[in-house]
């Protein structure tokens, strides 16, 4: 019994030496760890007599020394901690998280003038003189291409384009400033050469060729009233038009300048008004236009109204049953006079 008594204590006493707290806190740095793509790192602790890594929390073989290299691609998203030994007592430490970058993926957006259209391959048409401005979402490292073949000097996350070609980018993100990304796509542009009418005299009108399907005409730059093609000048001066298409790309005309004006009393050519009609057309023909027939043609030249010449002028006929748009009316012997209809 009194052997049994004297065992107890020093059993009690090797117990409480076993769990007591080491005399030291090892820490794991950086704590706040964060890999680019590809990237490498070494995480250390403090000098002690020997170690082990843990990465969540599974022993990492052969990993005992005072530090430990990890990368992105195998340790982002995971915690390492270490197991430090000092003068016999083992310690672990507190775990520190190895994280990682992720980006989407490289993009343009595309700022400046609106395109005239887009065609059926993803070619944005503008016009000569418009400005693109392509925005990329990298910001470092940047380089340019149009046409597979590098811009040279265009570093800048904003390239600014004025001509056709099939344009493309690489870069990085501004933390991972070695991370090169490619676009991956192109952005093709086409800039069309501006279609500029030319004001040519027909008798007594000057008519803007080619038509377009409004037209807007001054003298001496102020502007005329009326949106035909064709207008009858009624003083002497400097006259310009502009037309606008259907796919427009347009500059205005050159000046065309008239030194005086006859009177048109008795003209030579046929006159329409209003012009652009909505009901009624009339046209005041020349007193030999008395015989054969007329028609009217739309755009591509087909027939959508005929009649029989008046015994005298003026002739009148009905458009309130076409839509809107830019007509010729063919009379015998005549030049195609242009006619607009509006709703």
């Amino acid at each position: 019994m009194n052997s049994l008594r004297a065992i107890t204590p020093l059993l009690v006493g090797i117990g409480l030496h076993a769990s007591a707290q080491c005399p030291f806190d090892p820490t794991i740095s950086p704590t706040d760890l964060i890999l680019c793509p590809n990237e490498q790192a070494v995480l250390t602790t403090q000098a002690y007599d020997a170690y082990q890594w843990y990465k969540e929390g599974e022993l990492i073989p052969n990993a005992t020394g005072q530090t430990l290299a990890v990368d992105q691609f195998n340790d982002a998203g995971y915690t390492f901690t270490v197991e430090a030994t000092l003068n016999g007592c083992t310690e672990m430490s507190p775990g520190v998280l190895v994280d990682g970058w992720a980006f989407l993926p490289p993009y343009v957006i595309h700022s400046g003038d609106e395109p005239l259209f887009v065609d059926g391959n993803g070619v944005a048409h503008h016009c000569l003189g418009d400005t693109v401005l392509l925005v990329f979402s990298m910001t470092n490292n940047i380089t340019w291409t149009n046409n597979g073949v590098v811009i040279p000097g265009e570093t800048a996350s904003i390239l600014e384009v004025t001509s056709s070609g099939n344009y493309s980018g690489s870069g990085a993100p501004s933390v991972c400033p070695e991370f090169i990304m490619s676009l991956g796509v192109e952005v093709s542009l086409e800039f069309m050469e501006p279609t500029q009418p030319v004001i040519e005299q027909n008798d007594d009108q000057l008519c803007a060729v080619p038509a377009g399907v409004d037209h807007q005409w001054f003298l001496n730059g102020e502007a005329l009233p009326g949106s035909s093609a064709c207008i009858t000048p009624t003083a002497p001066g400097t006259y310009t038009v502009e037309a606008t298409y259907a796919v427009d790309c347009s500059v205005p005309s050159e000046p065309f300048i008239i030194t005086g004006v006859e009177d048109h009393a008795g003209h030579r050519s046929p006159r329409v008004y209003p012009m652009p009609a909505s009901e009624e057309v009339t046209v005041d023909i020349p007193m030999s236009l008395n015989d054969g027939k007329w028609k009217l043609m739309d755009v591509t030249g087909r027939e959508v109204l005929r009649g029989a010449m008046p015994a005298q002028s003026p002739l009148r006929f009905q458009v309130s049953g076409l839509p809107a748009g830019s007509y010729w009316l063919r009379l015998p012997g005549q030049p195609l006079v242009p006619v607009s209809v509006a709703r």
